[in-house]
C-alpha cells in the first residue's frame, strides 16, 4: 500500500504545474486494483 501513496502524490504536483502553463487541467483519476491484485487478495483471504 505504500506505493499507492507515492503514485498519488506525484501526479497531483504535475497537475498543478500543467494547469497554470497551458490553461489545461488534467482530469482527476482514481487508482484501481488490477485483476491480478484482486485475485491475490481473495486468495489470501481464504
Amino acid at each position: 500500500m505504500h506505493s499507492t501513496d507515492q503514485e498519488k502524490s506525484a501526479p497531483e504536483s504535475a497537475q498543478r504545474s500543467d494547469a497554470g502553463s497551458a490553461g489545461w487541467q488534467s482530469p482527476e483519476y482514481a487508482i484501481v486494483d488490477t485483476a491480478l491484485e484482486v485475485t491475490a487478495y481473495r486468495l489470501a483471504d481464504r
